[in-house]
């Protein structure tokens, strides 16, 4: 009897899929690790460094950071500053501003950081004291600086 011609699959479609899941899980937990510390330096040097006299806290407890993923909230870090005479505005504020800003990115990943209290930027641009640039730039550099590692370790592996 005379042989078709062709391959032989080594793998079945199933477990084609299942690699693929595999490592699709793998890279989401580590772009999802990368915004978490991100956010994490992010909101630890916006509280800490900004060099301007919080009154009634809410300058300070409207920082904060989100992650989201295809428009759902993964993970959020607000925290009521521990000086002032108010302090929940800032944390309502902050969870409002995050409110209209999640339906802009609807898909892939997000970092969303914040000082959400409306004079925030006045303080910033008018007063040239540093409420979240600091913190920002940080951020977004130590973002580059891990993504280009990431890749170039994939390039040394040929992918």
């Amino acid at each position: 009897m005379a042989r078709k011609g062709g391959l032989t699959p080594m793998w079945s479609d199933r477990e084609v899929g299942r690699w693929f899941d595999y490592y699709v899980d793998r890279a989401e937990e580590r772009i999802y690790k990368l915004l978490q510390r991100a956010g994490e330096e992010f909101v630890k040097i916006a509280r800490k460094k900004g060099n301007y006299q919080d009154h009634t806290g809410n300058l300070r407890s409207s920082i904060g950071y989100v992650i989201v993923k295809d428009g759902d909230i993964l993970t959020e870090n607000y925290e009521q500053s521990t000086e002032g005479t108010d302090k929940q505005t800032g944390i309502r504020e902050a969870k409002r501003l995050v409110s209209e800003l999640i339906p802009l990115y609807k898909r892939g990943w997000v970092l969303i950081g914040v000082a959400a209290m409306p004079y925030a930027k006045y303080v910033e641009a008018i007063e040239n004291l540093d409420v979240i640039s600091v913190a920002t730039e940080h951020a977004e550099d130590w973002i580059k600086k891990q993504s280009r590692t990431l890749f170039d370790k994939l390039a040394e592996k040929g992918y």
